[in-house]
């Protein structure tokens, strides 16, 4: 049956009207994924969130644009970022039924949000009727075929994966990582990797959707802690988990140093011995990148959890040091320019054992200036620093290593200068 051109109008004109606010609804739908299915909720995963996005987004700019047009759901393909997606949820050991689930809540929850806009728009039943037959036809349409490609290329994903020797060092790290008995010479000869050396653990990633520039930051990594052959496994679409063993003393400056290319993140933990400083290196990694995108491009490019592990423990549950920031600093815990200054100030007397002459030295500012700004940061306080200082300390710096994200507020007024 022909539909009638009135119906056809109405989809194309909701669909062109929605397309610009894709990114919005695809930030909307992602969370509420998350939200909605325990076993993205279980994986702890930055990459993996990321990687949803990048997902939905993609789908429901296709959907929107194909009916748009008034194409068939048959013009449809499966988007790479969806690909992506799908390769990730293979490395990580999730199932099919996880990825399909997502797509039948994901294809619900954009059908309220497409019925509630026709709604608004068609007053006439027998139009809007009409209009939702028509779109919902087509949305049902479009999941069937896009499940049908993925079913076939997850399993082409994963029957690759599990012949490959990666697969098999990405289960041997997994068991390790998570507290199994293993038999160490057994585990090296999976790995290709001595499990009896002195490991540095990183965490090397890319804030972009591709893989660019990864490996030749991995390599350059480990060229400066003095591995040759590191362990490297994907654990993400755009991320690496390594492993850098040596039997002499490592020593890690020169890593500290070291400047990736554009766009690529390291973060890395403590050198430890054997299986438990395998697994306690990395564990620490987590924490310094865990920090780093907490900080939002506070933390430099290559990040020591050695460095940030007294915030990591302050900020593991961001909410609450969010709220002892606020009582610890009150009115100075602002994001004005005015407020880091005395912020500053403050912290670096408070580690300089009260020496005005150093931080002067330290801030490359006259002891004056020093003087004044520690008198203005305890008005605003209203009381002296040297009152609970160990907590002023801390709170102090949360505030330099995360910024904004534990902040508030624009100081209520307060003048800082």
């Amino acid at each position: 049956m022909a539909r009638p051109a009135g119906t056809t109008s109405v989809v194309q004109e909701l669909a062109a009207e929605m397309l610009p606010s894709a990114p919005t609804l695809a930030r909307e739908m992602a969370a509420y994924l998350v939200g909605a299915i325990p076993e993205l909720v279980a994986v702890d995963d930055d990459g993996l969130r990321a990687e949803l996005l990048r997902s939905t987004e993609a789908n429901i700019d296709q959907v929107l644009r194909l009916l748009a047009r008034g194409a068939s759901f048959e013009d449809a393909r499966l988007p790479h970022e969806a690909l992506e997606f799908l390769r990730g949820n293979v490395r990580r050991g999730l199932p099919l039924a996880t990825l399909l689930r997502s797509y039948r809540l994901g294809h619900a929850w954009l059908w309220e949000r497409w019925s509630q806009r026709l709604q608004e728009r068609v007053h006439d039943s027998g139009e809007l009727a009409a209009g939702q037959d028509q779109s919902s036809a087509f949305m049902f349409a479009y999941v069937d075929l896009v499940s049908d490609v993925l079913v076939e290329e997850f399993g082409s994903e994963r029957e690759r994966m599990m012949r490959s020797a990666s697969q098999l060092r990405a289960e041997t790290v997994r068991a390790i990582l998570g507290g199994q008995p293993v038999d160490q010479e057994t585990a090296s000869r999976r790995l290709g990797y001595e499990l009896r050396r002195r490991h540095v653990a990183l965490r090397v990633s890319s804030d972009a959707a591709e893989v660019r520039g990864l490996e030749r930051a991995v390599d350059e990594a480990a060229a400066a802690l003095g591995t040759r052959e590191p362990l490297v496994v994907p654990s993400g679409a755009a991320r690496f988990d390594v492993w850098c063993g040596g039997f002499d003393g490592t020593v890690t400056e020169a890593l500290e140093r070291y400047a990736p290319p554009a766009g690529v993140l390291i973060a890395f933990g403590r050198p430890g011995e054997g299986v438990t400083g395998f697994r306690s290196s990395h564990a620490q990694a987590l924490q310094a990148a865990r920090v780093r995108s907490l900080a939002r491009g506070e933390c430099p490019a290559v990040t020591s959890y050695e460095s940030v592990e007294l915030v990591s423990l302050l900020a593991a549950d961001v909410p609450r040091a969010r709220e002892f920031v606020a009582s610890q600093l009150g009115s100075l815990a602002a994001p004005a320019e005015g407020a880091q200054r005395l912020r500053d100030t403050v912290l670096a007397y408070l580690a300089a054992g009260g020496s005005a002459t150093r931080v002067a030295k330290q801030l490359h500012v006259h002891q004056n200036t020093v003087a004044y700004r520690v008198r203005r940061a305890e008005e605003i306080l209203g009381r002296r620093i040297t009152e609970r200082p160990t907590e002023l300390s801390c709170a102090l710096t949360l505030a330099a290593v995360l910024g904004e994200t534990v902040l508030h507020g624009d100081g209520g007024g307060a003048g800082f200068d």
